[in-house]
């Protein structure tokens, strides 16, 4: 990220920001960690620290805890505790220890499904704690809840700490006693005892000093109060000084042994310093965020402006403490617009503007949340260039104008359209004249780079390119006519007048010196700046009005292909609906062929002639006899001819009737004859055994005419037709229609072929 100049965040307040969210930090890493805070320029990057943020905000909305408090850097002491043999002090110890607890108090949080329901993301970073349960059961045998060593953390340290207690209770019984017999002798001074050296000693009165047996410690600066030890607690105190100096001997070299039980942790330890430190700067972000009512809006990949209510977070919390009311703004640039050139009356908050919009880019690009309407869009930009404010420089003898020009140079030569150009007061600090025709050729140098920015001026020559420039748009900030005040609203679409007469007035400037400057500016500049910003009046009516056609014209054309989506989508539902209720048809079609077939397999293969009859029985109830002998006949019964006993046959009461042409089964009654079949839009496979079921079924109930509808296509299907009827000796006839014949039943010329089947015998 190219950042111009090197005190652009100092510019644009950014650094205010950061201030402001340091305050919110628990830890003295989670504040550095802001010191050098990374301006993002990857969108993945950005989203993720800005959902981060926003799910904590979301928490603390909820009136959600976490369980995370103020803790201490222990990464120096793990950089010792790695040295073998090494014996950490007692606060280090207590360090990784508060720094474990808290690590185990936030993985305990979040084993509720709730917490990890709506804390995904946080839930995910303290899934990265690892907590050996050794390590906290041994810290916790050795220190109690203040984090002091336990009495009983050894068996030696236990029996020493009892006999202190013993000692330290006869001490205080003989030491009362010398105290209350030189106090009645009035050898004492008025507080009665002190310590010296870590002894307990009685403050005698300088003159009683030779009357009190004992060693001397110390005495008073006057040289009145004399410390005395007395001699019948010299051995006492003595003793519990030894025992002191054997209990500190025994806390050494158990701490020495906690030490090399924790050392093998350090890694882990570091990692939960480190995940700590992440949600703490995280839970900074989203305290400051829930501050300034900031949200996350809409990001995309490439460059941008579309603030809808947005607010300086600086001036937010500034005019908080007085009360004063803040004005948001919205800066949303259509179409090719990229460059607003915003103008207006000075102390108009054109200034103001342009930095608030480099401000919430920057922030936006570092992660955080941002004081817009959630529906705003923000753009990625990889260079911001920023000149801002006068910058004379004594050290390279340098102009301000001079240094708006060096400005002006890196960012001429820097720019393309990934940038971000922001520019104060552009073309000020020289004639004019001049330095509005050097602005333009800046401001044309940039448009064609591509480039985005908000640039203030007072110029009407940058206000008149903005209004006939593709890319440039004109902006102003809004002025009270009537009261002659600023209401520090943003215009984009038109330009601003400086109202410099107007305000010079209200200031109680002589009547006579204005209208002296009025008529030395003549006019002509009046006429101009007013007739350019009538223009721009009529130029933004018109292209509000144009955007509203093109979004009429945009929704028109979404109807239409909506419509045309639905069409389609219905013709699809059509055909599908069609080609099931061909595939339900075949399949049972089929299904009646196999059962047939089954049925006829049985007759023609089984030696039982019992079961053949039974079967052929089952197949049709009534038969013609075709021949006979002394002692069979030869039986037509449907489609097939078989041998039967003559005893198994048994004469109906009435004859056939000729012109039925069959004789009835069980397989058609009651159902009509299909005489059409279209095998059109099927595989070769199915419309061949959809065909065979079909010309079956047709000659058991004697059908005369058939039409089979194939296609043209490649004529395939044609043969294949032709092939299977050339198999069956009851197709007497087949022809193709004519085609005027095709046309009346609404089929394409030679997509069918009709059929005569022969009469059966004796019918």
């Amino acid at each position: 990220m190219l950042l111009y100049p090197k005190d652009l965040k100092e510019k644009l307040e950014f650094t205010r920001v950061i201030d402001y969210i340091r305050e919110e930090c628990l830890s003295s890493m989670g504040s550095r960690y802001f010191d050098d805070l990374e301006i993002q320029t990857r969108l993945p990057v950005i989203e993720q620290l800005i959902l981060e943020t926003d799910e904590y905000k979301k928490a603390i909305e909820r009136g959600e805890h976490l369980p995370i408090s103020n803790f201490e850097s222990i990464t120096e002491d793990v950089s010792f505790l790695r040295k073998e043999g090494y014996v950490l002090e007692i606060d280090s110890i207590r360090r990784i220890y508060h720094i474990v607890s808290i690590g185990l108090e936030l993985v305990k949080y979040f084993q509720e499904p709730e917490k990890v329901k709506f804390n995904p993301l946080m839930s995910g970073i303290v899934g990265g704690i690892i907590i050996d349960r050794a390590l906290t059961t041994e810290i916790d045998r050795v220190l109690d809840e203040e984090g002091e060593v336990r009495p009983d953390a050894s068996p030696e340290l236990l029996r020493i700490s009892k006999l202190i207690k013993s000692r330290e209770r006869e001490l205080d019984k003989v030491f009362n006693s010398e105290l209350e017999l030189y106090k009645n002798k009035g050898f004492l001074v008025d507080n009665a005892e002190s310590l010296r050296n870590g002894r307990r000693v009685l403050t005698v009165a300088a003159e009683h000093k030779r009357k009190v047996a004992g060693i001397i410690h110390d005495e008073s600066s006057t040289g009145k109060t004399i410390y005395i030890e007395p001699e019948k607690v010299i051995v006492l105190n003595q003793e519990v000084y030894n025992l002191y100096a054997e209990r500190r001997h025994e806390i050494y070299k158990i701490l020495r042994a906690l030490c090399g039980f924790i050392r093998p942790y350090g890694d882990a330890l570091l990692v939960i310093q480190g995940i700590l430190v992440k949600i703490d700067t995280v839970r900074a972000k989203a305290r400051f965020a829930y501050r300034i009512n900031a949200c996350r809006p809409y990001l995309q990949e490439k460059p941008v402006f579309g603030f809808k209510t947005a607010y300086n977070p600086v001036l937010l919390l500034r005019n908080e403490a007085t009360g004063a009311p803040v004005v948001p703004f919205d800066l949303e640039l259509h179409g090719n617009n990229r460059i607003l050139v915003l103008s207006g009356p000075n102390a108009g908050g054109k200034s103001v503007a342009m930095k608030s919009v480099g401000l919430l880019q920057l922030m936006i690009q570092a992660g955080m949340l941002v004081p817009v309407n959630e529906n705003s869009r923000f753009g990625i930009f990889s260079k911001i260039f920023v000149d801002i404010g006068d910058q004379q420089s004594l050290e390279d003898d340098l102009s301000t104008y001079s240094s708006h020009l060096r400005n002006m140079k890196v960012t001429s030569e820097g720019a393309d359209r990934d940038s971000l150009v922001l520019i104060d007061e552009f073309g000020s600090g020289t004639d004019p004249r001049i330095g509005g025709a050097i602005a333009e050729a800046i401001l044309n140098d940039l448009n064609h780079k591509k480039a985005f920015g908000v640039i203030t001026t007072h110029y009407s020559n940058l206000k008149y390119y903005a209004f006939k420039a593709q890319g440039l748009v004109n902006g102003s900030m809004e002025f009270d006519k009537q009261h002659l005040m600023p209401t520090f609203r943003l215009q984009v679409g038109k330009p601003g007048s400086s109202f410099a007469y107007e305000i010079a007035q209200k200031t109680g400037l002589d009547a006579r010196i204005i209208k002296y400057a009025q008529h030395r500016t003549g006019k002509n500049e009046k006429a101009i700046d007013d007739m350019l910003i009538s223009l721009m009046s009529e130029k933004k009516e018109y292209e509000d009005k144009l955007a509203s056609l093109l979004e009429k014209q945009d929704r028109i054309d979404r109807l239409i292909s909506s419509y045309e989506q639905m069409s389609a989508d219905l013709e699809i539902r059509r055909k599908k609906i069609k080609l099931e209720a061909k595939e339900k048809a075949a399949i049972g079609t089929l299904h009646e062929q196999k059962e047939m077939q089954k049925v006829l397999k049985e007759i023609r293969q089984s030696k039982d002639e019992e079961k053949a009859l039974q079967a052929a029985i089952a197949l049709t109830s009534i038969g013609e006899i075709i021949s006979m002998d002394k002692k069979s006949a030869e039986v037509q019964i449907g489609i097939i001819n078989m041998k039967v006993p003559l005893i198994d046959l048994v004469a109906v009461k009435e004859p056939i009737e000729i012109r039925k042409k069959s004789v009835v089964t069980h397989l058609a009654a009651a159902d009509r004859v299909e005489t059409r079949i279209d095998i059109r839009e099927y595989t070769k496979s199915d419309a061949l055994n959809m065909l065979q079921s079909f010309l079956d079924r047709a000659l058991i109930n004697n059908a005369h005419e058939l039409r089979i509808i194939h296609g043209v296509g490649t004529g395939v299907m044609k043969n294949e037709v032709k092939k299977m009827l050339r198999q069956y000796k009851d197709v007497k006839e087949v022809w193709h229609p004519e085609p005027e014949q095709n046309l009346i039943l609404g089929l394409k010329a030679n997509t069918s072929c009709c059929l005569m089947l022969r009469k059966h015998r004796n019918s």
